[in-house]
């Protein structure tokens, strides 16, 4: 359920009514919004938030004075202490230079190698339609236990995916299979086009199946993400975009990556 407040949108969380959701606005955005959620039974508001956690979320609370990236979300976390909210997730975003990442990441793949996983790119599958339904069925497996996640069906993932098809390097749209062949991890890289000139890329999105977590897949995917992004020219390193500092993914650029951004999700009880 959603409703337009002002300049804004609310909405109320697809598995729990009890908790809304309010895009980025002003304070009086933020307390129309409020009254609204009240008056549906809403007893907590997150912000800055849309419908879920698909769509851009989570405003920054430390910029470090480097340039927006690609796909960054330009909320400020201002707005939101001064209408009474609290920090309940934090997040990060790290850059990682491509010759350690990638160093790292072979030495510790190689018992992986030996057992007869591999890495492949885009042309591992029929089409890249094919490959965004493999990744959503790891990715919604992967999310599940991410803060404040909820799921969406394969039509909404590609509507996400598909308008940046035209911008993608398939080298650099990485799948991970397991012995018998099953994809069980994905790396979804795009070049921040935003900044050509520091010549980086941006790991979007990085998923392992909950079962495979900690056996050093999502290193691997994201070695491999740097050691072909050098190879092909992006040898300003990678960004590891927007991790909750709970995740897996968080753990992976905690020594090759140093934090370029912080964010915050912010929450007040209504």
């Amino acid at each position: 359920m959603a409703s337009d407040r002002g300049k804004i949108r609310a909405y109320i969380h697809p598995q729990n009514p009890t908790i809304g959701h309010i895009e980025h606005g002003s304070l009086a955005d933020i307390q129309a919004a409020e009254a609204w959620l009240r008056s549906k039974g809403c007893t907590v508001a997150r912000g800055p938030m849309g419908p879920d956690t698909w769509q851009p979320y989570r405003a920054t609370t430390h910029s470090f004075g480097r340039p927006t990236f690609l796909g960054e979300p330009r909320f400020n976390a201002d707005i939101w202490r001064q209408c009474g909210y609290s920090p309940i997730a934090e997040y990060t975003s790290a850059l990682a230079q491509n010759i350690p990442a990638a160093q790292a990441a072979a030495a510790a793949s190689c018992p992986l190698v030996t057992a007869g996983f591999d890495v492949l790119g885009l042309d591992a599958h029929e089409s890249f339609d094919a490959a965004l339904s493999v990744f959503h069925g790891i990715a919604t497996a992967a999310f599940k236990t991410a803060f404040a996640y909820s799921p969406i069906d394969l039509q909404g993932f590609r509507a996400l995916y598909s308008p940046i098809k035209s911008m993608i390097e398939p080298k650099m749209v990485l799948t991970a299979f397991d012995p018998n062949g099953r994809p069980i991890g994905f790396c979804f890289n795009i070049p921040d086009r935003l900044n050509p000139e520091r010549k980086e890329f941006i790991v979007k999105s990085l998923a392992v199946l909950p079962e495979h977590h900690r056996t050093g897949i999502g290193s691997w995917l994201v070695g491999v993400s740097h050691s072909m992004g050098h190879s092909l020219g992006w040898t300003g390193g990678g960004i590891h975009a927007l991790m909750w500092t709970h995740s897996h993914s968080r753990a992976i650029s905690a020594h090759t990556g140093e934090v370029i951004r912080r964010y915050a999700l912010f929450e007040k009880v209504l």
